[in-house]
């Protein structure tokens, strides 16, 4: 998708799609204001969509007003990858929580151990505080892995991830998902290539590589390959945002507005993006493949 970028106008006919699901993805959130959550799975998975949402805003607001010429340099593009990062993280986050069709048992189990993990890493970073705080935050941990390892769940994990998953408990190191990132997209539908080929590509960025560095201090501004640059946080970030902003309403059907036809069908386009494809497909939608920018 982004080797369709070739000039100005395209960069800003791709910008306009991203406004687009991002007005929809806000009439969305304001109509679930109020609106009390059926379970706390859900509630849960409207709280990490208001989340993404905001990474989206924050990211859209950095990449500046497409109606103007590009700034003289590219070095906004690294902090827009690290949001775009966050969009990721926050997709993988409801997928898990709220997104994945499950039976009642599992979907306590995960609550359950995703609490455990940000409430774990919380006393971590508290150091030999004793406090009373610090005191309460343990034995919240205390209380959350003992229910977690009594849980009617963890006994039909297959024997080797229990144990692996027992011996992360017992280390006081659990973690965030059960499941690897190849398991997780596959109960998501998206592929787990592709998956791989944005969070790396985003990366590269984010930890400040000299490859990318090299580029973005050698890249002509408004070139084909310069707007590709700039457009490829939005465009990462657009399937998430389509893949949570659909699945968030699906609990609460004819409470929220439908996109508008034109919207729709945009947000159709993007959402296939992810989808699995061919063994090559991941390297062409993120435009990874043959020449590619690099």
């Amino acid at each position: 998708m982004l080797q369709a970028i070739n000039n100005w106008g395209d960069y800003r006919t791709k910008v306009r799609e991203f406004d687009a699901v991002m007005e929809h993805a806000k009439a969305v959130a304001s109509a679930l204001v109020g609106q009390a959550a059926p379970a706390a799975h859900i509630r849960y998975g409207e709280q990490i969509f208001m989340t993404l949402l905001t990474h989206c805003i924050s990211l859209r607001s950095l990449a500046g007003d497409s109606n103007q010429r590009m700034p003289g340099d590219l070095w906004g593009v690294p902090p827009m990858c690290a949001v775009a990062r966050c969009v990721v993280e926050a997709h993988d986050a409801f997928e898990y929580v709220a997104g994945h069709d499950m039976g009642a048992p599992e979907r306590t189990f995960r609550v359950l151990l995703w609490q455990l993990h940000d409430e774990s890493r919380r006393l971590k970073m508290s150091g030999d505080a004793d406090d009373v705080r610090t005191r309460v935050l343990r034995a919240d941990v205390g209380r959350l892995q003992a229910e977690l390892e009594g849980h009617e769940f963890l006994g039909t994990l297959a024997p080797e991830l229990q144990a692996e998953l027992r011996r992360r408990l017992a280390r006081g190191e659990p973690p965030a998902f059960h499941l690897g990132q190849r398991q997780r997209c596959a109960l998501s539908g998206v592929d787990a290539d592709w998956h791989q080929a944005v969070t790396a590509q985003l990366a590269q960025y984010v930890h400040t590589l000299p490859s990318t560095v090299r580029q973005l201090s050698s890249l002509k501004v408004e070139t084909p390959e310069a707007l590709r640059v700039v457009a490829m946080p939005l465009l990462f970030a657009l399937p998430f945002l389509v893949r949570v902003t659909q699945a968030v309403v699906k609990p609460m059907q004819g409470k929220v507005p439908e996109p508008p036809s034109r919207t729709a069908r945009t947000m159709a386009l993007w959402r296939s993006m992810a989808e699995p494809r061919t063994p090559d497909a991941a390297g062409v939608r993120t435009g990874t493949g043959a020449g590619a920018t690099q």
